[in-house]
């Protein structure tokens, strides 16, 4: 498929998934593990791995909503610090919409080389380029960061090794050792080159895909049966 349509459906996908209700999320919960499913083990393994460092962000979402959404006591018992059953619902549905949109972010990046996301954003913001927007300057660091995003992870563990550990450290040093790592490796990065071959417009079959792949969220995410 079109690198350009590959982003689009993306960013398409994830508000669709959020706006609709639970029949949408298990609909797109099948859809994403058909196309993690046709990657191959290593797929999943990174979408595992992207879940588990957010694992406190759900935690926190889940608490969030079942403490402070207005509901049905959970435990009557425990009177007002008793969570609703409302916001109980309702935080597990947000989280599992985050788990649902990484899965979709990790088949775009596993299927996505860093030349094929920097042409399909130049496509997709070329006409923005005629009002002033950098169409290749944003590309070409977003791509970049997506890129390196994933490399931080060794660097956080030996920033923590550099400085005794986690349990010896305060958070300013392990945020002052990893920032100058991250200095020093990014000084000691050869240039690359990037070559960007911007490619034509997507064939109308592919556009039909699109279409297809979207359209049941779409109208489950505007009728909302469930």
């Amino acid at each position: 498929m079109h690198p350009a349509l590959r982003i689009l459906g993306v960013i398409l996908f994830i508000p669709l998934v959020a706006r609709g209700g639970i029949l949408a999320g298990v609909v797109a919960a099948l859809g994403v593990t058909v196309l993690l499913s046709g990657l191959g083990r290593e797929a999943w393994r990174r979408c595992y791995e992207l879940n588990r460092r957010l694992r406190w962000l759900f935690l926190s979402i889940v608490l969030l909503y079942g403490w402070f959404t207005p509901g049905r006591e959970l435990l009557p018992a425990a009177g007002v610090l008793s969570p609703s059953l409302e916001g109980l619902i309702e935080g597990l549905a947000r989280a599992a919409v985050l788990v649902i949109v990484v899965g979709a972010v990790v088949w775009l990046l596993s299927r996505s080389s860093r030349e094929e996301l920097v042409a399909g954003l130049l496509w997709l913001t070329a006409p923005l380029a005629r009002v002033g927007f950098p169409s290749e300057r944003f590309a070409v660091r977003l791509a970049l960061t997506l890129d390196t995003v994933p490399r931080l992870q060794p660097m956080v563990s030996e920033a923590r090794a550099a400085t005794g550990g986690a349990a010896q450290a305060s958070w300013p040093g392990r945020a002052s050792a990893l920032l100058q790592r991250v200095i020093e490796r990014a000084r000691e990065a050869p240039l690359s080159p990037l070559e960007i071959h911007i490619p034509g417009r997507p064939p109308w079959r592919q556009w039909l895909l699109l279409c297809a792949w979207l359209l049941p969220l779409l109208i489950l995410a505007v009728w909302r049966p469930i």
